[in-house]
């Protein structure tokens, strides 16, 4: 999502010299073994590449900043993404069709807005806290992630927030999102079969098409959403669950129950 390439190339000891400065950094073209080792912490970059697919293997990137900067199919293995920002930022490789994968990354308060992350997988890594917003996620893979966090003795609830995002097709099965927020998004054709919704807002949101086998949408909120051909018969729960007047007819026809006028 850059809006122009990056034009300068720098060596390494100027990159670090130009880090170790606390100023942004702009239009450079880096190397993703360049961050090995880095404190990264307040570090901003802006309009910055790396080449395609390449590898990040337990990077620091806690606190980092990083604004229309390209990761083509990047990935990030182990790596420390806490309370890190993407901002315009691309995951996604059109050569290829191919996504990033963070892969037992830590990505709790990360904050990810307008990113293209098609096709990305987030296999086995933590997301507590984690912020979507307007991003494209379409065929994206959340399967095996954790939205939860462990403090001392405590296990916290998950926390998670999707905005006006782009869900279609996306893999959300066998996930425990209570009380998470997936508002105004395009969830058609989304997997969400086996998915704790529990307390969720999904206000706005579209859920035509998709699989919703086993979805415990217990007192979600679904206002404005599109229902598409949701069956209550095939979810865990939907008690108080909170829909629109207007969706009324939807449900009941899903039960079977005709509906005639007064």
């Amino acid at each position: 999502m850059t809006t122009s390439e990056a034009s300068l190339t720098l060596t390494y000891d100027e990159f670090s010299a130009l880090l170790s400065s606390g100023k942004p950094i702009r239009n450079v073209e880096l190397d993703a073994t360049w961050l090995d080792g880095k404190d990264l912490r307040d570090a901003e970059f802006c309009n910055c590449s790396f080449e395609p697919e390449s590898e990040f293997n337990s990077i620091d990137f806690r606190e980092s900043v990083w604004k229309d900067t390209e990761f083509p199919a990047g990935m990030f293995k182990s790596c420390d993404l806490r309370e890190a920002k993407f901002e315009n930022c691309s995951f996604y490789y059109a050569d290829t069709r191919g996504g990033a994968c963070f892969r037992h990354a830590d990505l709790s308060d990360v904050e990810f807005h307008n990113c293209d992350l098609r096709l990305t997988i987030f296999p086995y890594s933590q997301m507590f806290c984690i912020a979507f917003q307007n991003c494209r996620l379409t065929g994206a893979s959340l399967e095996g992630c954790d939205f939860g966090k462990v403090a001392g003795r405590r296990a916290l609830k998950p926390r998670a927030t999707f905005t006006d995002c782009q869900l279609n097709y996306a893999t959300l099965s066998d996930l425990d999102l209570e009380e998470g927020i997936l508002t105004e998004c395009d969830l058609t054709s989304s997997n969400l079969s086996n998915t704790n919704l529990t307390n969720a807002d999904l206000k706005r949101s579209t859920l035509s098409d998709a699989e919703t086998d086993d979805l415990d949408l217990t007192y979600a909120d679904l206002r404005g959403a599109n229902l598409g051909a949701l069956f209550l018969t095939s979810l865990r729960g939907y008690r108080g669950m909170v829909v629109s007047a207007s969706q009324q007819h939807i449900l009941l026809q899903g039960l079977g129950i005709k509906i005639e006028p007064d």
